[in-house]
């Protein structure tokens, strides 16, 4: 196993660091959801067809459009983040992704400017995009620097909790509008609604991401580095931290894969291949999601408590185990086996993405935290998240099975489970080792 600090970084409890981190990261997500879960009408306003199938494929590739900038977002963002600090890059992030999921409310449709209606979806998407790419590992190493001893978990899996609660907000969100609108109406204008609702609610997480200090590690390690040489985080990453970056690109891979199948694509599903009605089919998601915020804090505890590496690997076998027989449920045809399905599915999902939401902070030094963090979880959800759902949809029209996501979800975890072996156990290193480096794991 690495070589590890027993000692903890304690700083004294910030509970405005939580609000702060919590509040814009529910922001980012809820406005990065509501697409997903308006994918259907999308593509029929965005991508016109003859072939239902060929529009929702369509909007699905262009969800997917905006993970492949999210690497870019990641090293841009990344890099300030070391260099100017974690607060000032969080307020930035936040600002990008409001004003772009605005403007996507703005749009005019195919019908009305043509071509030029897709292409600019996509250009907003790839600012989505962006932003995103600096917001999950940015707001988790903020938390994870500013938590107190024992509690890293805890407080920085909070940011887990909350983008879930946004994605419930943006199905049921979607789910009200649908059902008092009607169809017709939704297809017509009703969809702008989410979108719009973006700005105040950017506004109000700038603002409270401007009134909190940086993070006691950060401002440590600024010393240290005030009288150093100018240096570029992402070339130290690649030096002193390939290995770290491979593992997580690897476990972050299995967190992706179980989010976006079992969150965004599961009400495509339940809509466009089982026939469950749209409002049905987001009440399933909304349901199944609240139960997966609310076993955040206990995977947290328990994280905190035993480590971060069991959590993983028993995330991981228990999504093997159980993605079959949550499929058979999802696709059965009514409401109370979709339930029942999904929230199988989301059980071993949670646990994995509370490990990997810490321990990718516990990999690398303060001074590469937020670029390394940021680069290889981004670039895991840029090729396998992002395209999850276009994916597991593409299967299911090739193959003609229902099952065919829950093969998908199979074989990602088996190739995930294989790195997770090779992980060092994180949960006890000091946040403020600025020694840290690559070092063979134990088995």
């Amino acid at each position: 196993m690495a070589t590890q600090s027993t000692g903890e970084h304690v700083a004294p409890p910030n509970r405005k660091a939580v609000v702060a981190a919590c509040f814009g990261h529910a922001v980012e997500w809820f406005e990065f959801g509501v697409y997903g879960y308006l994918a259907t009408i999308l593509g029929h306003v965005f991508f016109p067809s003859d072939n239902p199938t060929t529009s929702v494929l369509s909007a699905l590739a262009v969800f997917g459009v905006a993970f492949f900038a999210r690497p870019v977002g990641a090293v841009f963002f990344g890099h300030l983040g070391d260099k100017l600090g974690r607060r000032t890059i969080l307020a930035t992030t936040i600002l990008l992704m409001g004003g772009a999921t605005t403007c996507i409310g703005l749009l005019p449709t195919y019908e009305t400017i043509g071509i030029a209606a897709p292409t600019l979806l996509i250009a907003l998407r790839l600012l989505q995009g962006l932003s995103a790419g600096g917001e999950t590992s940015g707001a988790a190493a903020f938390l994870s620097e500013s938590a107190p001893k024992g509690r890293r978990a805890l407080w920085t899996s909070s940011i887990q909790a909350v983008g879930i609660i946004a994605f419930v907000c943006a199905a049921s969100l979607v789910a009200i509008l649908n059902a008092i609108l009607g169809d017709e109406a939704m297809q017509s204008w009703g969809w702008r609604l989410p979108f719009l609702l973006s700005l105040p609610l950017a506004i109000v997480g700038l603002y409270l991401r401007f009134k909190v200090e940086e993070t006691p590690a950060f401002q440590a390690a600024a010393k240290k580095e005030a009288s150093a040489k100018e240096r570029v985080p992402i070339m130290e990453l690649f030096a002193r931290h390939k290995r770290s970056l491979i593992l997580l690109i690897a476990i972050v891979m299995v967190e992706a894969v179980a989010s976006y199948v079992a969150k965004t694509y599961a009400s495509t599903y339940l809509i466009s291949t089982v026939g469950l009605g749209r409002t049905a089919a987001l009440l399933s998601t909304s349901i199944t999601l609240l139960i997966a915020a609310a076993l955040v804090p206990f995977f947290a505890v328990l994280s905190d408590r035993i480590g971060r590496k069991p959590l993983l690997l028993g995330g991981t076998i228990g999504l093997i185990v159980i993605a079959i027989p949550a499929f058979m449920l999802i696709s059965s045809g009514s409401l109370f086996g979709a339930i029942f399905g999904q929230m199988l599915a989301i059980i071993p999902g949670t646990a994995i993405s509370v490990a990997v939401v810490v321990a990718q902070t516990e990999l690398f030094p303060t001074r590469v935290r937020y670029s390394g963090a940021a680069f290889g979880y981004n670039v895991a959800y840029a090729l396998f998240g992002g395209t999850a759902p276009y994916v597991a949809a593409a299967l299911v029209a090739a193959s003609g099975l229902k099952l065919a996501p829950a093969f998908y979800l199979v074989g990602i975890g088996l190739i995930g489970l294989i790195a997770m072996t090779r992980l060092p156990e994180t949960f006890k290193r000091d946040m403020n080792d600025e020694n840290m480096a690559d070092a063979p794991a134990r088995v």
